[in-house]
């Protein structure tokens, strides 16, 4: 990976007359990074792997993670989930949700952002869960990422797993889908 800039920012307040690339993170999903999810839409915009391109807005060709439609914001019964392979066990202290951004929903805000969902961890080599944070009640973020701070979480696989849907998208107001631009694991 590489990453080429063509124009550097303003200078930092104690070095006026210096211009520098300043990073304080650059996060790179590793080759064995994977995505899986249960009920997935995959198309030329839509597909699973997208939550990890690094585009935090939907834009063609790269609008993010979409689910299959629902006909009710409820899912409890079958709980619709997204899981990132992290390639080996590792700490994780937070996790950012990027909101769809390219349609909104029907009613205003953002399209598709969970409302009940759970964030759960497992280990390399095991077969159960972690839940590691649970939300419920989660307002629409109107287009804004969302960061969900965990305390000692540490597995190989992340899975965001919702049991209620939010607002469908104005285009499509019966169907309920969990949609996300992008997914960042710190």
């Amino acid at each position: 990976m590489r990453l080429e800039v063509t124009r550097l920012g303003t200078p930092a307040s104690d070095e006026t007359t210096k211009y520098r690339l300043q990073l304080a993170e650059l996060t790179v999903p590793t080759a064995a990074t994977t995505v899986t999810s249960n009920y997935t839409l995959e198309n030329g915009d839509w597909g699973k792997t997208r939550v990890l391109d690094g585009t935090t807005t939907s834009v063609a060709g790269s609008k993010g993670f979409t689910s299959i439609d629902f006909s009710s914001a409820d899912v409890g019964d079958t709980p619709v989930w997204i899981e990132v392979d992290l390639g080996a066990d590792r700490p994780i202290g937070a996790v950012t949700l990027h909101p769809r951004g390219d349609t909104p929903a029907a009613g205003g805000g953002s399209a598709g952002f969970p409302v009940d969902f759970t964030l759960q961890t497992r280990g390399d080599g095991s077969a159960s869960y972690s839940t590691v944070r649970t939300v419920t009640g989660q307002n629409n973020p109107d287009g804004a990422a969302q960061t969900y701070t965990l305390t000692a979480a540490n597995g190989r696989y992340l899975r965001v797993r919702a049991t209620r849907l939010g607002s469908p998208a104005a285009d499509e107001p019966t169907r309920y889908r969990l949609q996300l631009a992008e997914i960042r694991i710190k």
